[in-house]
C-alpha cells in the first residue's frame, strides 16, 4: 500500500470513529510531496445544530480552508521576527518603550519580545476581559435576532487597553505557561512600534513575500464563507455553527485577526509555510524559530520539566504528537484540530488539519492521530 493510501487510511478511520468531520493532510519528504489526502465533510450539523443526514453532508473541497488555531502564533512569530530583523524592534528591549500599560512596576518594566515568543513573560494563559462586555451584549440582544457573525463588540480600543493591562502572574523569565495573552500582547507592540494594523504586518512581513495566496484572516468577510470548514456550534454565544469566523472568542472580540489565532488556511499553504521553516534560509527561520529558547531564558535545563523545549513561536520535541522518533521536530498544534511539524534530520514538513470541535469542542483523539501521521511518515524515511 502507497504512503498516500495509508494516509488516507489514517483520516478515514478517525473521521468514522468521530475525531473530526473534515481532515486534511499532506506529507512532504525532502521538499516534495510525497503523501496528500483531503477527506470527510463540512459539517454534520446545520446552522441550527440540527443533524444533517449522512446523503445530505457537503463533501470538503480540495482546497477547503480550516481554521488554524493557535497554529497562527507561527506565522505570527515569523512576522514579529522580520520586524525584529529590520531593526524596528528588539527581542530583548523593554516592550515598556511601546506600551505604557508595561511601565508600573519593575515586573512588567522587564518584560521583552523574547519572553512574549517563549511563554515565559508572567503572563496568564487567557485574557478573560471580552467576557464581561460580551455578556452585557447578549443580554441586550432583542428575542429572535439572527446569530453574531462578526464580534458585537465595537470598542475593540477598550479591549485592546484592557488586554494590555493583564495582571502577571509571575515574574518574566521565572517559568514556561503557554499564555495566548503573551502572544497577542506581542501583537500590540509590533502595532505600536510600526504603525501598522496586525493584519497589514501579516500581509506584508509574511503571505505576500512567501506567496501564501491560500492563507488569510476573516474569510467570510472575503466572501469565502462557502470555502471553509465549520467548527463549533455555539448556541450559548449566540453563533450558531461558525463557519468562515476565528472560532477562538478572545480573538474573535479583538477583530478576529489577532497573532495568537484567526487564521484560515488550505493544506497545501501550510506545508509551503512548513517548508519555508524546515529549510532555514534565514536568520529568522535557522536559528531564532528553531532554537530552544527556554534554557537561556529562565536558567534551568528543563524548565518544562519533561524534556521539551521552545524556540521563538514553535515548540521542540514533543513527541507526544510529533511521534516516537519526533525529538528533533519543531511544530506547533491548534486547538480546532491542526498541526504543523518538521524535522531538519528527517527532510519531513507534517501538516494535519482537522476541525475536531465541530460540532462540540468536546471531540477526542487529536493527540493519537497527530502522532499516527507523524509516525507513518517517519517510517517512509
Amino acid at each position: 500500500m502507497s504512503l498516500e493510501a495509508r494516509l488516507t487510511t489514517l483520516l478515514d478511520v478517525a473521521l468514522d470513529g468521530g475525531v473530526a468531520s473534515a481532515a486534511a493532510a499532506v506529507v512532504v519528504v525532502d521538499g516534495t510531496v510525497a503523501a496528500r489526502s483531503v477527506r470527510g465533510t463540512v459539517a454534520t450539523v446545520d446552522d441550527d445544530g440540527a443533524p444533517i443526514p449522512a446523503e445530505g453532508r457537503t463533501p470538503v473541497a480540495d482546497g477547503a480552508l480550516f481554521d488554524l488555531a493557535s497554529v497562527t502564533k507561527t506565522y505570527s512569530a515569523y512576522t514579529l521576527l522580520r520586524v525584529v530583523e529590520s531593526g524596528v524592534l528588539g527581542l530583548d528591549d523593554p516592550i515598556a518603550e511601546h506600551l505604557p500599560e508595561y511601565r508600573d512596576d519593575p515586573d512588567r518594566r522587564s518584560v521583552t519580545l523574547r519572553h512574549l515568543l517563549t511563554h515565559t513573560s508572567g503572563l496568564p494563559a487567557t485574557w478573560p476581559g471580552w467576557r464581561a462586555p460580551f455578556e452585557q451584549a447578549l443580554a441586550a440582544l432583542p428575542d429572535g435576532a439572527p446569530p453574531f457573525r462578526a464580534s458585537p463588540l465595537p470598542d475593540r480600543a477598550l479591549l485592546r487597553t484592557d488586554l494590555a493591562r493583564t495582571t502577571l502572574t509571575a515574574p518574566p523569565g521565572r517559568h514556561w505557561e503557554y499564555a495566548c495573552t503573551g502572544f497577542n500582547t506581542a501583537m500590540l507592540v509590533a502595532e505600536a512600534a510600526t504603525g501598522e494594523s496586525w493584519a497589514d504586518l501579516v500581509s506584508r512581513e509574511t503571505l505576500v513575500p512567501l506567496g501564501l495566496a491560500g492563507t488569510l484572516y476573516r474569510p467570510a468577510d472575503a466572501g469565502r464563507r462557502d470555502d471553509v470548514v465549520s467548527t463549533e456550534y455555539q448556541p450559548e454565544l449566540h453563533r450558531g455553527v461558525v463557519r468562515g469566523d476565528v472560532h477562538d472568542e478572545s480573538s474573535w472580540s479583538l477583530g478576529g485577526a489577532t497573532a495568537n489565532a484567526g487564521l484560515f488556511a488550505d493544506v497545501d499553504d501550510v506545508a509551503r509555510f512548513g517548508e519555508v521553516i524546515r529549510r532555514g534560509e534565514t536568520e529568522v527561520t535557522a536559528r531564532w524559530m528553531w532554537d530552544d529558547q527556554l534554557p537561556a531564558v529562565t536558567g534551568r535545563a528543563d524548565p518544562r520539566g519533561d524534556g521539551t523545549g521552545a524556540s521563538l513561536g514553535l515548540r521542540v520535541g514533543e513527541t507526544s504528537w510529533m511521534g516516537a522518533p519526533g525529538g528533533g521536530s519543531r511544530g506547533h498544534t491548534g486547538f480546532t484540530g491542526t498541526s504543523v511539524q518538521v524535522d531538519r534530520d528527517a527532510g519531513l514538513t507534517i501538516v494535519l488539519l482537522t476541525n475536531r470541535v465541530h460540532p462540540t469542542r468536546h471531540g477526542s483523539g487529536t493527540t493519537d492521530l497527530r502522532r499516527a501521521v507523524a509516525e507513518l511518515a517517519f517510517a517512509c524515511r
